[in-house]
Order: C-alpha cells, then sequence, then structure tokens
C-alpha cells in the first residue's frame, strides 16, 4: 500500500490506497473495468487530492493517468480540428500557438482557472470529470461544439460537451469508463468564438462565465448558427439554447443580441451562495452574454482581438 501524504502540501496522510500506474490505455482500463467503484483515477490531483484531504472519498486504489503518453496529446486533424488528449493541461492550451490561433476560446477559458501553479498541474479531462458547474473550460467547448471520448474495455462513445453533465459535479461517466479525449470541429468560414469569465478575485471560480460562438451567413449579417455556453448559471454547465434561437437566422443587430442576452438569463437556472445572488447572477449571464457576442463577432475572419 502506498499513501498520498504531505508530498502534496497536505500535514497528515491521506487515507491509505494502493497506487496502479497504468502505461498504457488499454491497461487503464482494465484496472477499471477490474476496481470498479473501488478505484479513483488521478490525473492533475487539483480536485480528487482536495476531497481524499477532506475524506469526502476512500478509494482503495487510485489509478495515475501520468505514465499514458496518448492521453497528453495536443494535436491538429486532417480536416483542421483539435484533438486534446484528457491529461492535457491548462497551462499547455494557454500557451500553445496551435491553440491561441485556432481555437482562442479554449486558450481564454484556460487562462483564466485559478493560479498559475494549478494551471501547470490540472488537466482538461480532469476539469470536466469533476464537473464543477463554476469551471471554465465546460462554457467554451460548447461554443466551439465540442464532443468528448469516453473509453471503457472493448469500446468508446462520444457525446456533446454540453451532455457530459449529469448533475452537481456527476458526469455522465461510468466507474469503468475514462474520458481519453476532447474533439474540437474546425472553425467555420465566417465564424468567431470567444469565452468571457466574471469573478471577484483572480483565483476565484466564476461567479459566471459565457462561452459564444456566432457563425455568419454569405450576407456577413445574418447568424447563420450560434452556440452559447454558460457556467456559475445552475448546477451544472449548460448550453443556452433559447438564447440561440433568438439569434439563429436573425440579423445580428445590438438589439437582436441584447433580446437574446435577456433569453439566456430567463433559462438559466443559478444558485445563490456566499458570493452571489440568483439575481446577479441572472443580471451577469445577461452583461457577459453581450460582452461575449461582441468579442467572438471581432474575431470572424480570424481576428483574436479581445
Amino acid at each position: 500500500m502506498a499513501e498520498v501524504d504531505d508530498a502534496f502540501g497536505f500535514d497528515e496522510p491521506i487515507q491509505p490506497a494502493a497506487y496502479l500506474g497504468p502505461t498504457s490505455l488499454d491497461d487503464a482500463l482494465a484496472l477499471l473495468a477490474e476496481h470498479g467503484d473501488e478505484a479513483k483515477v488521478l490525473a492533475g490531483g487539483q480536485s480528487l487530492l482536495v476531497f481524499l484531504r477532506q475524506g469526502l472519498l476512500a478509494p482503495s486504489h487510485l489509478i495515475g493517468l501520468r505514465g499514458i503518453a496518448e492521453l497528453r496529446r495536443l494535436e491538429a486533424t486532417p480536416d483542421g480540428g483539435l484533438t486534446v488528449g484528457a491529461m492535457v493541461t491548462q497551462h499547455t492550451l494557454e500557451t500553445s500557438p496551435l491553440v491561441q490561433a485556432r481555437f482562442p476560446a479554449l486558450a481564454d477559458a484556460a487562462a483564466v482557472i485559478a493560479s498559475p501553479p494549478v494551471r501547470r498541474q490540472g488537466t482538461l479531462g480532469g476539469n470536466l470529470c469533476h464537473a464543477d458547474p463554476t469551471g471554465d473550460p465546460p462554457a467554451a467547448l460548447i461554443a466551439l461544439g465540442a464532443d468528448v471520448e469516453i473509453a471503457r474495455a472493448g469500446g468508446s462513445r462520444r457525446l456533446p460537451v454540453e451532455d457530459l453533465f449529469r448533475d452537481y459535479m456527476d458526469p455522465a461517466i461510468e466507474a469503468d469508463e475514462l474520458l481519453v479525449a476532447i474533439h474540437v470541429p474546425p472553425p467555420a468560414p465566417r465564424s468567431g468564438v470567444a469565452y468571457l469569465k466574471y469573478r471577484l478575485r483572480g483565483v476565484d471560480t466564476a461567479l459566471v462565465g459565457v462561452g459564444f460562438g456566432a457563425t455568419l451567413a454569405e450576407d456577413g449579417a445574418t447568424c447563420a448558427d450560434v452556440r452559447i455556453g454558460l457556467v456559475g448559471a445552475g448546477t451544472t454547465p449548460l448550453r443556452a439554447t433559447e438564447a440561440e434561437a433568438v439569434l439563429r437566422g436573425a440579423p445580428l443587430t445590438d438589439e437582436r443580441l441584447a433580446a437574446a442576452a435577456r433569453a439566456a438569463a430567463h433559462e438559466c437556472a443559478p444558485l445563490s451562495d456566499t458570493e452571489a445572488s440568483e439575481w446577479y447572477r441572472r443580471e451577469m449571464v445577461e452583461v457577459f452574454v453581450r460582452r461575449a457576442a461582441q468579442v467572438a463577432l471581432r474575431r470572424i475572419d480570424g481576428g483574436n482581438a479581445a
């Protein structure tokens, strides 16, 4: 048995657990099939180690993913899309020239997560599996139209990012499954995507975060397609489909964008807590949908201006 203890900065040992370090994806999936609910997957550890230290989880086995090279890939696909392995860190996404140039909204989201030390350790897959409703990447990935790839021994499946979140901190991933990659489609012609976050302090999670992606029709004024992702606006990250319906097929005027922002504020279901009330979060959803839309529209035709 190995203990995950004060080597990670804690004063007292965490509940002892056997550490397993597979070096291939097949081995990791086989271990998940064998140990099921008794095992937890360790990626960057920025969320899991906190839960272990607080005694909220006590697995008998920890399955570490650092030795699996396949999960660290970050590469363009032949059609111009992007494949991000689950173990790619937020720092890598924040600083990657490929991501900055082709998918700046994803770099935007990675760059505002917590602090630099957290971004160097925390992974995109770990963030999504944590399913925090205030996490930044889900809103950007929803706006980008991304899918997640989930594998188990013997097969895999894909689903849109917005369908990954069943409930509060409850991803649609079974005990014998592993999120292995995130797939982002190629940017459409005449499209732009942005992510904006509202927080009180630099290291805070989002009071509200908005991902906004729009594609213009050939006339350069009508909205051919749109995707709006929200965080801090409910018990899970969510897609604002009612707001999208206000814009799709219509001219992207200031008045139409304001109407869509109001629709997003109406359809979301924020929680009240010590940081902000439900009413305030709704107000900020309305404000930040408009602001994210403005940034996204400035990015159309390759501009990355914020």
